[in-house]
């Protein structure tokens, strides 16, 4: 078992408007909503782990909370909190939760001041099977690194991922998992949320998604399309209050094997941003929403 997590468990975000937020999560983004507290909502998706998404009331508008990884048990969880307590980063004690889920994990700062937390041992679900237009689980969360050398290697030396391809600006991490990755960094001027990717169980799913989307008044920003790196079908969107948020599908599945590739590799032709070739750039309005959503203060604590 390697020493590092196997994924994002779950987002935390913050919205001015929670209800309006949760009835989108639930009615058109298609989640279950799993509990509510206090204005707060807790959504799963159709795999194992007890939420993938949470919703607070906002302090200061529209804003990422926190970021949730996932730990086979308390050996790494214990293991991932020296780590992380070594390389002078702020971080609670790992302790049992009393939240949502429960389990057993401890909340941190990283390097450019992003919330982020390390659990295993919530109580999670056994009903597993895809079901059709639902998304199954957080695929991955892109952030955005004013430090980018600095940040990855935290993601590298201290929680244990891998660098499995850099392509344009953005480098692929990949985890304790099949996934081609889990967590991607690019270069910005400030440590910002750039998406939050959810996956669904096929294409099929994907394209009915933005159909749906589109329905119900949440244009494409960028899509449909298929990636280079990790090889998959993509489609993005502006959520409530802006949140950027994707539906994908078909991730390519890796071992360790698999060999890196630079932006040499992924160099496409001129005019073209994907395999497929077939979408329009993405919009002015979803390049302006990949820099909005902030880290706030003081919210790692779990």
């Amino acid at each position: 078992m390697k020493l590092t997590v196997r994924g994002v468990r779950s987002v935390e975000i913050e919205m001015s408007e929670p209800q309006r937020a949760a009835d989108f999560y639930s009615r058109i983004w298609n989640l279950t909503e799993v509990a509510r507290d206090n204005g707060s909502f807790w959504f799963r998706g159709t795999g194992h782990c007890h939420h993938i998404l949470a919703i607070h009331p906002a302090t200061k508008g529209p804003a990422i909370r926190r970021l949730v990884f996932d730990a086979a048990n308390n050996d790494i969880v214990q293991s991932l909190h020296a780590k992380v307590a070594s390389s002078g980063c702020t971080a609670e004690a790992p302790h049992a939760l009393s939240g949502q889920g429960g389990g057993y994990g401890f909340g941190f700062v990283d390097v450019e001041g992003r919330n982020l937390a390390v659990v295993c041992g919530e109580r999670d679900h056994a009903d597993t099977a895809d079901v059709r237009d639902r998304p199954r689980k957080i695929a991955h969360v892109n952030l955005n690194a004013a430090q980018l050398e600095r940040s990855n290697a935290f993601l590298s030396d201290v929680l244990g991922f891998r660098k499995v391809d850099h392509s344009g600006p953005l480098h692929f991490f990949h985890c304790d998992s099949t996934d081609h990755s889990s967590m991607v960094m690019g270069a910005a001027a400030t440590p910002t949320l750039n998406h939050v990717s959810f996956e669904l169980p096929d294409l099929e799913s994907c394209m009915r998604g933005g159909g749906r989307m589109r329905d119900a008044g949440y244009p494409i920003e960028w899509g449909p399309g298929r990636h280079g790196s990790g090889n998959n079908v993509f489609c993005y969107f502006a959520g409530p209050e802006e949140f950027p948020i994707e539906y994908t599908a078909e991730v390519l599945q890796i071992d360790d094997s698999y060999e890196f590739h630079g932006p040499e590799y992924w160099k496409w032709p001129p005019g073209r941003l994907d395999q497929w070739g077939i979408t329009p750039p993405h919009t002015a309005r979803w390049k302006r929403i990949q820099d909005l959503m902030l880290f706030p203060a003081g919210q790692h604590r779990l």
